[in-house]
């Protein structure tokens, strides 16, 4: 499960870590944003419901669900590793600084565990929640489009007939 779960990590990685070099590089903040996590939180959900539709599994929406459960918790571990890194290193990103990370009087214990903490929540309970939502349902169409269609033989067809 873990390496079918690698790869939709590492592009949550990689955007994480383009997004942070692009706001303190100073790029604007519509540039910036479009490198966000929270659009991977519906297109992963869809990644893996194609997945399991294609899977003999038994249980797929089971399955489908560990996945979008555990993607989630990764992501937004991510998320707070680079919260407490933009207090350990200053960063200047308005994010970090509106949001109490960085700053004058944000002690270590604010800055490294209080606030990555405070944003976690909110975060993972999106990502669930849209996970949840939009993985289940690309699931039952494309199990639907996968699933092949049955004709009876007394049944008239479109362009055939009897006569």
């Amino acid at each position: 499960m873990i390496h079918q779960i690698k790869w939709p990590l590492i592009l949550t990685l990689v955007v994480i870590v383009v997004r942070i070099l692009l706001e303190e590089m100073g790029a604007p903040g519509a540039i910036s944003n479009i490198f966000s996590v929270a659009w991977l939180a519906f297109l992963i959900p869809i990644y893996f419901a194609v997945g399991r539709a294609a899977s003999a599994e038994a249980h797929p929406y089971k399955a489908l669900a560990k996945f979008i459960v555990l993607y989630g918790v990764g992501v937004r571990l991510m998320v707070a590793v680079s919260y407490s890194l933009a207090y350990l290193f200053q960063w200047s990103a308005p994010r970090f600084s509106g949001g109490g990370i960085v700053g004058e009087g944000v002690t270590a214990l604010q800055g490294l565990l209080l606030m990555p903490a405070f944003n976690l929540l909110p975060g993972l309970i999106m990502a669930l929640g849209s996970g949840l939502l939009v993985g289940p349902a690309a699931l039952a169409i494309r199990r639907k489009m996968l699933k092949p269609k049955i004709t009876d033989e007394n049944e008239e067809t479109a362009g055939k007939s009897p006569f």
